[in-house]
């Protein structure tokens, strides 16, 4: 008799093959096989025949590994938790590990809400908690740099911006997030464009982990240099480059001559636009300075793709 294949039962015991189970958990059937042979992150029963058979609880498992783990905890420090902790963890709520080393991070918190949400967060240390930006402006008490600043206002307002990101700026935070409760759209994207992470209210435990967590996928580099030197070619000899019949076994030439090409385009462009618009200008400076290392690079890589032409072999 064939197993049912449709969603799965309420019922502990319902028995289903890999590819469903992986499939109602959101997993890759290699990502199951492998999470089996190194983590043993279930026990699921075998037929006669060998063939695995997984009940609704080990999908309910599956589930909840997944998402932690694409919200930034390892595998191999929660394989082995049980379901209820698999579900503490997911909700924000701080649990013991065993083995597991957990990298703190440090927090300064305008808005006691919000610390107090935090307290239940694993893996943040509140450096400093303040009742309002006015406070945190004329007492600071953190000292040197740290993580995250995390601001929680009721109502934010378009003078809020700077004031946020001049106390961002004053604590030498790595990442800046903001709980709003009201505000104007304007005020959101302006705050967003400056890489600051912006959630509006009610907000769980579980929801500020998720705002706080992998600070770098948003918020722009902090003390990065960006190095780019004066142009070396012309749009003009690029153009030629590109279009120059090459001597060599392959398309180097073209595609770096057209890849600088257009890094070149691109910064005139963030030039353009941080000079037009006053709100995005810091963006655009940044992404100017991006740009023209770039563009600097892949001129020093088009030197040597040139080099290798006049030598009349392929570069390595």
């Amino acid at each position: 008799m064939p197993l049912n294949t449709d969603p799965i039962d309420p019922t502990p015991n319902a028995s289903l093959r890999s590819g469903t189970a992986a499939r109602l958990a959101g997993l890759p059937v290699a990502t199951l096989r492998v999470w089996e042979r190194r983590y043993d992150v279930v026990s699921a029963s075998k037929t006669s025949t060998g063939q695995r058979l997984y009940s609704s609880h080990d999908v309910s498992r599956l589930k909840l590994l997944r998402q932690l783990t694409h919200n930034g905890h390892a595998i191999g420090t929660i394989a082995n938790l049980e379901l209820a902790a698999l579900q503490s963890l997911g909700e924000g709520v701080s649990i013991a590990i065993s083995g597991a080393p957990v990298a703190i991070r440090s927090v300064v918190v305008v808005g006691r809400s919000a610390a107090h949400k935090l307290e239940s967060v694993m893996g943040y240390e509140l450096r400093a908690v303040y009742e309002d930006l006015e406070q945190a402006e004329l007492h600071p008490t953190a000292e040197g740099s740290i993580d995250v600043l995390l601001v929680r206002l009721a109502s934010l307002q378009p003078a809020s911006v700077d004031r946020v990101l001049a106390l961002a700026k004053s604590l030498n935070a790595g990442t800046t997030a903001v709980l709003y409760n009201f505000t104007a759209e304007g005020t959101v994207e302006a705050l967003r464009k400056m890489g600051v992470r912006v959630r509006r209210e009610p907000a769980t435990a579980r929801d500020l982990s998720q705002l706080m967590r992998n600070e770098s996928d948003t918020a722009l580099p902090v003390n990065m240099e960006w190095h780019a030197a004066p142009r070396r070619f012309s749009d003009e000899k690029l153009t030629e480059f590109a279009e120059r019949p090459s001597t060599i076994a392959c398309e180097c030439l073209r595609h770096v001559a057209e890849i600088a090409l257009q890094l070149a385009g691109f910064e005139r462009y963030s030039v353009d636009c941080a000079s037009s618009n006053a709100a995005d200008a810091a963006l655009h400076k940044h992404l100017t300075a991006v740009a023209g290392a770039a563009r600097t690079s892949f001129e020093q890589a088009l030197q040597k793709v040139l080099a290798h032409e006049a030598r009349g072999r392929t570069p390595i």
